[in-house]
């Protein structure tokens, strides 16, 4: 059971278990053959796994954005907090497995890489709601797995889904913008993390254990600045109007980098991962706005990025 399917990284991990019996799970989005169900709620948890009677719970349920921590922040810590715990109660109870999805967020980004067991210290409301998450987990199941992924991306369904979907907005728009040039990113696709996840998912399963926590995370690092202009060369586009800042540093409760070290997994998963330069360009063509077609603009799609 996939709770969390109609989010960003849910669907991909849905498409991942699609030759098992999958149930997956929406609320604030719903789409078809999903089962509706609050994570908050204790009442439809219950019922819903007390229907399916799932061998794995993998909980993809969380709020990200920044606009919804200072907006909502009483429900945006609900689904990052409350449902994890509520989740892991009901997922023991009934006799499952937990994956539990967390964040490099939950470190400060000042002495990447960071290892499974290196001292978390959040800078913001986001991390620190992940890391009380994960305490929540592992107080409800001590037999979970928690996975922490760096910021991802992937087919969206509205630009704002993403930070790389947005930059693609404010690449094409060509409005002056001043994006952040010291916080380093780890982009990585969802399709690759619910590869990930699918594996972990057959390993508790199969009784294996790699440790409490685990690390994925692409091996390229960029900052917003720096994965616009990729944009804008990779696309033919000017980049004029794009600026290099510090805003994101500057207020103090980004980390500058929160690089993962994911030696252990890959040697257990044999998987070689995705490059950047080369996957994000089917992301972000849908979201470009040029003054003109794309396809006057991008001669050689499938050239090497620059």
């Amino acid at each position: 059971m996939i709770f969390g399917a109609s989010g960003l990284l849910g669907r991909s991990v849905m498409r991942a278990f699609n030759d098992m019996t999958v149930t997956g799970t929406g609320f604030s989005r719903t789409a078809p053959g999903l089962a509706r169900a609050d994570a908050t709620s204790a009442d439809d948890i219950d019922r819903l796994l007390g229907r399916a009677q799932p061998d794995v719970v993998v909980n993809c349920v969380g709020e990200r954005r920044p606009q919804r921590w200072a907006g909502t922040p009483d429900q945006a810590r609900d689904k990052n907090v409350d449902a994890a715990r509520l989740l892991a109660q009901s997922t023991r109870q009934c006799g499952a497995r937990l994956l539990h999805i967390s964040t490099d967020y939950v470190f400060d980004g000042k002495a990447a890489p960071y290892r499974p067991d290196s001292p978390p210290n959040p800078l913001n409301a986001y991390g620190r709601w992940k890391l009380l998450a994960e305490h929540a987990v592992r107080a409800a199941c001590p037999d979970a797995a928690i996975l922490r992924l760096p910021v991802l991306y992937g087919p969206v369904q509205f630009a704002a889904e993403t930070n790389l979907t947005e930059l693609a907005r404010q690449v094409g728009a060509r409005a002056p913008v001043e994006l952040d040039d010291v916080c380093v990113r780890y982009p990585t696709h969802t399709d690759e993390a619910a590869e990930v996840c699918r594996w972990l998912a057959g390993a508790l399963v199969r009784g294996q254990r790699l440790g409490a926590v685990a690390h994925w995370s692409a091996e390229q690092g960029f900052t917003k600045y720096q994965m616009a202009v990729l944009i804008a060369d990779r696309f033919g586009l000017p980049a004029g109007h794009i600026r290099p800042g510090e805003a994101d540093a500057v207020s103090g409760d980004r980390p500058i980098d929160c690089r993962l070290d994911c030696r252990d997994l890959p040697e257990a998963l044999g998987t070689v991962r995705r490059h950047f330069t080369t996957e994000f360009p089917p992301v972000v063509e849908p979201w470009l706005l040029p003054a003109e077609p794309i396809s006057t603009l991008r001669k050689d799609f499938h050239a090497p990025c620059v």
